[in-house]
Parts: structure tokens; C-alpha cells; sequence
């Protein structure tokens, strides 16, 4: 997870009032919202669902989901990746409007611009309207994210504090499933084939041209499109500074 910036996401400028026009009686969808928070997180009522507990205030027992008209806007975010693994998404319907903290749980949270990122169908499916009765999942925008993980060259993952956010979200968000962790080991060892190759180059004396080609394989992996760029920079500096320690890029 690299951390988003939300410069080229900015909330509409309509945006409250769209959404107090959807609602019968937005006041009193707040109300209700508002009720249904003081509920202890796990208590059988609030698990069960907003829509449970006070469907008449919504728009036929639904949240009227306007965030879907401006994916592509949110999408900018993070270039068009998930926020949460870093996989590409090449299709608008294949891209997920993820609630951070979910509607269900959240509601009054529903429609607020910065509770929303761009999740894959993955990582948003298995996510769902789980949150954790303490604490909560690491922000990608917020902070440094890269620090709170740790990958492997085999493309699985881990976090760098046990029993932390980072722990339960790779949990949660199921960060480390099977065909995430074999996409992420291809990507990783497409770049360490490459390194290697530029190693070799050191090794015979061309100095000047294995900095420049690393500098290079650092820039594509790092780069705000390049898939899995956390797991993939991190192995490169990895290995990197294992057989090169006293050459700097």
C-alpha cells in the first residue's frame, strides 16, 4: 500500500446538495444515523446493518449510490489502481467505490468524500462491512503506509508490528490471497531478473552504465501506475544493497 494524495480527487461541488435531494428527509436520515452510531460497534443491532435498523429513512431500504457516477474521479487517487494492494483495474465496472469505514456500520460516513477510495473486486469483497471492534485498518492516505508492511521475493507479505492495523488489514482485506501474492511474486521477480542482469554489469567494471540502468529499473518500479510498486521497490532496495552497499543511486 503506497500512500494516495487526494489533489486530483476533490469532492464535487454540488455534492451535499445531490445528496440531501435523494433522501425523502435527509434530517432525518442523519437523526437515525446518528442513533444508530452510539450503538456498541458489536452489538447484534448495529452488525446487523443500517438498513436494518432504519430502512424507511433510506431510498427504497437502500443507500442511493451517487459515488458510482464519479469512480473515475476517485480513481486519480491512485492512478488507477486498487489503494489497498496496488492491482491494476482495467475496466470502470471491474473498480469498486470502497467506503473505508463501510456504510453499513457507518452510515452518517456514507456520502463523506474522504471516507471513499478505489478498491479492486478483491480486496473490496473480502473487506465487505467488516471493521474491528478496536482500532481500525491502515489509511492509504494517511502517513507513510509503505512502513507499516513488509513483502517477501515470493510475493507474500506481513506486518511489521504484530497485532497492529497493518495486521488486520492484510487479515481483513485477505492481502495476502493466493492469486494477489502470485501476481505480486511475478512482478517482483520480472524486476530482480533485470537487477541481476545490472549487478552482473557492475561486476565487470561498467560501473557508471549498472548505476544508470538502476536508477531506471528503481524509476519503472516506483512509478504512480506500476502495479505492486511497494512489494516490488522494496525487494529491489533489498537486494540491491546486499551487492552494491557502497554504490548509491
Amino acid at each position: 500500500m503506497r500512500r494516495v494524495h487526494r489533489a486530483g480527487c476533490r469532492c464535487p461541488a454540488n455534492w451535499k446538495n445531490r445528496v440531501q435531494r435523494v433522501f425523502p428527509d435527509y434530517a432525518e436520515f442523519m437523526k437515525q444515523a446518528a442513533v444508530f452510531e452510539r450503538l456498541p460497534i458489536n452489538s447484534p443491532e448495529r452488525r446487523g446493518g443500517f438498513a436494518a435498523f432504519a430502512s424507511h429513512v433510506l431510498v427504497r431500504g437502500k443507500f442511493p449510490a451517487l459515488w458510482g457516477k464519479h469512480k473515475e474521479s476517485i480513481a486519480r487517487m491512485s492512478s488507477q489502481k486498487c489503494a489497498y494492494c496496488e492491482g491494476p483495474i482495467n475496466a470502470q465496472r471491474a473498480a469498486h467505490v470502497d467506503h473505508f469505514k463501510p456504510k453499513a456500520l457507518f452510515p452518517s460516513l456514507a456520502y463523506e468524500w474522504t471516507n471513499y477510495f478505489l478498491g479492486c473486486p478483491g480486496c473490496n469483497g473480502a473487506k465487505g462491512d467488516n471493521w474491528p471492534l478496536r482500532g481500525g485498518y491502515v489509511r492509504p492516505d494517511r502517513g507513510d503506509p509503505t512502513r507499516q508492511f513488509s513483502f517477501s521475493a515470493d510475493g507474500t507479505m506481513r506486518a511489521v508490528r504484530k497485532g497492529s492495523a497493518a495486521d488486520r488489514t492484510i487479515e481483513d482485506f485477505e492481502l495476502d490471497r493466493r492469486w494477489l501474492v502470485n501476481r505480486r511474486r511475478f512482478h517482483i521477480e520480472t524486476m530482480l531478473r533485470r537487477l541481476n542482469d545490472v549487478v552482473g554489469l557492475r561486476d565487470e567494471g561498467d560501473t557508471a552504465i549498472c548505476k544508470r540502468l538502476a536508477r531506471t529499473i528503481l524509476q519503472d518500479a516506483r512509478g504512480p501506475d506500476a502495479a505492486y510498486s511497494v512489494a516490488v521497490e522494496e525487494c529491489f532496495w533489498r537486494v540491491w544493497r546486499k551487492a552494491c552497499p557502497r554504490m548509491s543511486l
